[in-house]
C-alpha cells in the first residue's frame, strides 16, 4: 500500500469548517475533492510517444567552478529545435561513477533558472538538465492539459528524460524532476507519460487544470507544495490531482503564500531527493 502524507489536518480548526471563507472551511471541501475534469488525453500520449531525438549536441561552458561541468545541451524532436542546460558535479561533488539527475522546468511568464542558482544541484552530488525554452503566459493555457503549448512541453521533457538517461555518468534509475506552476504540470505529466517512470516528481501548485486525469499514471514518489492564496493554480484543483495519485505522496499546504516561490518548501524538495539519494535530511 502506498504511503500517503499531509499536514492539512494541522490546518483545520474544527470551529472554524463551518464559517465561509476561512482557512478550515476551504481545506474541509478541498481535502477529499477528486476533480471533475473529463479531460481527453490522446495528444498527450501521442506526443509521449516516438520521440525520434536527431542531432544532440553537448558544447561545453567555460565556466571556472572546480566542482561542476557546465553545458548547453541541442537537439532536434521533429521540426523543433529544443534546448537545455546541464550541469554535472565533478571533482570532490562526485560522489560516485553514475550520478542522479534532476529534470527541471520552469513555470509561465519567467525563464529557465540561472547557472548560478542550479549548481545547487552539483554541489549535493547530483546532475541537473533544464528545458530552456520561451515563457509562455496564462492565455497559452486556456484549454487545460489539452493546450497545444502545454502538450509540446510535455513532448519535450519526455524527450529530455530519454536523453538524460542516455548520458554519459548519469544513473538511469535515479531520474527524477522538479517544477513549479507550469514547470510542476510538466513534470508530472512527464512522470505520468514517461516509459520507464521517474524516480521522484517534487511539485509547487502546478498548472494546468485537468491535470488529475494524469495523476494515477504517476510512478515513484510525489512531494507537492500548495499555496492557498494561490490565484493563478486554483488549490482545489491542487488537491484534485494530489488526491488522484495512488504513488507514495506528500502534500505540504502554505495558507498564507500566492503564486510565488516558496522557500520553505524548496528546502522541501532537498531534503525529499537527500533522503532518496543520501542519509542526509535537513529535518
Amino acid at each position: 500500500m502506498s504511503k500517503c502524507e499531509s499536514n492539512v489536518g494541522e490546518l483545520i480548526v474544527s470551529d472554524l469548517v463551518g464559517i465561509p471563507g476561512t482557512v478550515s472551511s476551504r481545506l474541509s471541501e478541498y481535502r477529499d475533492w477528486h476533480g471533475d475534469v473529463q479531460a481527453d488525453v490522446s495528444d498527450l500520449e501521442t506526443c509521449a510517444s516516438n520521440l525520434e531525438i536527431q542531432g544532440l549536441a553537448i558544447t561545453a561552458i567555460d565556466f571556472v567552478n572546480p566542482c561542476a561541468r557546465y553545458s548547453e545541451v541541442s537537439f532536434e524532436l521533429g521540426d523543433d529545435a529544443i534546448h537545455a542546460r546541464l550541469i554535472e558535479p565533478v571533482g570532490r561533488a562526485r560522489v560516485s561513477e553514475r550520478v542522479p539527475l534532476c529534470l527541471m522546468f520552469h513555470d509561465i511568464d519567467r525563464p529557465v533558472r540561472g547557472w548560478h542558482h542550479m549548481t545547487r544541484f552539483a554541489a549535493m552530488g547530483y546532475a541537473v538538465l533544464a528545458l530552456d525554452d520561451e515563457a509562455i503566459g496564462p492565455s497559452d493555457l486556456r484549454q487545460g492539459i489539452t493546450s497545444p503549448a502545454f502538450v509540446r512541453r510535455v513532448r519535450w521533457g519526455c524527450a529530455l528524460a530519454e536523453v538524460a538517461r542516455n548520458l554519459d555518468g548519469m544513473d538511469p534509475d535515479r531520474i527524477f524532476a522538479w517544477g513549479e506552476g507550469l514547470g510542476g504540470g510538466v513534470a508530472l505529466a512527464v512522470s505520468a507519460l514517461d516509459e520507464r517512470g521517474l524516480a521522484r516528481t517534487a511539485v509547487a501548485n502546478p498548472l494546468p487544470g485537468g491535470l488529475e486525469v494524469l495523476s494515477s499514471r504517476v510512478r515513484g514518489s510525489v512531494l507537492m507544495g500548495t499555496s492557498l492564496m494561490d490565484t493563478v493554480s486554483d488549490p482545489k484543483d491542487q488537491f484534485a490531482v494530489f488526491n488522484g495519485l495512488e504513488c507514495d505522496r506528500r502534500h505540504i499546504i502554505y495558507a498564507k503564500y500566492a503564486h510565488e516561490r516558496i522557500n520553505a518548501f524548496e528546502n522541501e524538495v532537498v531534503d525529499f531527493f537527500n533522503q532518496t539519494f543520501h542519509s542526509c535530511s535537513l529535518a
